[in-house]
């Protein structure tokens, strides 16, 4: 009898870990997974995000009336929303596709001569800034504007000071505008029939493979490869480019792995059966993560190219798995092109 209970036993030890490991993933709808994403990085974010921008509107204003150390405050606080842009640039979903907000404060790469003129435009008519572009606006602008060394500081130019402290202000005002249109796409998501829910998962899968090849063309392979004069990556004038590529990463990551406690792209597709296919999506983050991680601080440093070259390399091979693995086995057709992100 003792023998029996004690085999029993075993048994039962040895099937345990078996009936784990066979346990279907939980099934995880697309607005499952684009509610969590709101709740967890995108309503949040983009709250901080825009008090990083007040924050940063009020030390240019500072700075524009000559207190001392304001224009160290500015450039620190631009870092700031500067990072917290990226952490979030590669998921424009919601109210961010729909205002298109972040054309309005992330034009890059920056056209100095564009910027200039605006200065001067808005020096005569302050009170008429439609006729403004896009590409003399946003953070990139006052990135120009408070770090290059060819340029009067901005405690020694006025006008400069005033359109940049402008620029803040007209930052802080979209998204503001855009702040309030999370609760409607939240609701809206709760709601979401059949026709909705293969809508969201079509434009998140094609958002995210868009948004890998932002990372590895847009941030990488062009302006490491100019066709004249050095290399110009985004925020180089700040020092804070490879900062910028780890967050935008991180924010592409947390839209395919989701974060603790809440899911991502490849949750919805272990709910769906695809565990094999999901955990390749997991290896192929792992590699660009440890290719990031290689990364020196200046990427146009010709010391640099191998690392960017094979940054480039990984970026490029988690790109073709989600543009024809995962697209094809989640039936979605890839229709995203690289300029849709900007």
């Amino acid at each position: 009898m003792r023998a029996a209970h004690r085999l029993a036993t075993l048994l039962l030890a040895l099937a345990a870990p078996l009936a784990a490991a066979a346990a279907p993933a939980p099934y995880v709808m697309p607005s499952q997974w684009m509610a969590a994403l709101t709740e967890a990085r995108l309503a949040p974010g983009y709250a901080g995000l825009g008090e990083r921008v007040e924050a940063l509107g009020a030390a240019l204003q500072a700075t524009c009336a000559g207190r001392p150390a304001a224009l160290a405050a500015a450039r620190v606080r631009w870092r700031e929303a500067q990072l917290a842009l990226r952490a979030l640039s590669p998921l424009p979903f919601g109210p961010v596709l729909e205002t298109r907000v972040l054309r309005r404060i992330d034009f890059w790469p920056t056209r100095p001569a564009q910027i200039e003129r605006s200065i001067a435009q808005y020096a005569q008519s302050p009170d008429d800034t439609a006729r403004i572009g896009l590409s003399a606006r946003g953070l990139p602008a006052i990135e120009y504007l408070l770090f290059d060394a060819g340029r009067a500081p901005l405690a020694d130019d006025p006008a400069a000071c005033r359109y940049a402290a402008w620029l803040a202000q007209d930052a802080a005002a979209a998204l503001a505008d855009t702040a309030t249109g999370w609760p409607a796409w939240r609701a809206a998501l709760a709601e979401a029939d059949p026709e909705r829910e293969a809508r969201l998962i079509g434009d998140g899968i094609n958002i995210l493979i868009g948004s890998t090849e932002v990372l590895r063309l847009k941030y990488l392979d062009k302006p490491l490869r100019p066709r004249s004069g050095p290399a110009e990556t985004d925020a180089w004038r700040s020092a804070t480019a490879r900062d910028g590529l780890l967050a935008y990463f991180g924010g592409l990551r947390a839209g395919l792995q989701g974060g603790e406690g809440w899911p991502g792209l490849t949750a919805v597709m272990r709910g769906r059966g695809l565990l094999v296919l999901a955990d390749r999506v997991d290896v192929r983050l792992d590699a660009v993560a440890a290719a990031l991680a290689d990364l020196p601080g200046d990427l146009g440093a010709e010391a640099a190219r191998p690392a960017a070259e094979n940054l480039m390399t990984e970026l490029g091979r988690l790109q073709r798995l989600l543009a024809e693995d995962v697209a094809d086995a989640m039936k979605v057709t890839v229709g995203f092109g690289e300029s849709d992100g900007d």
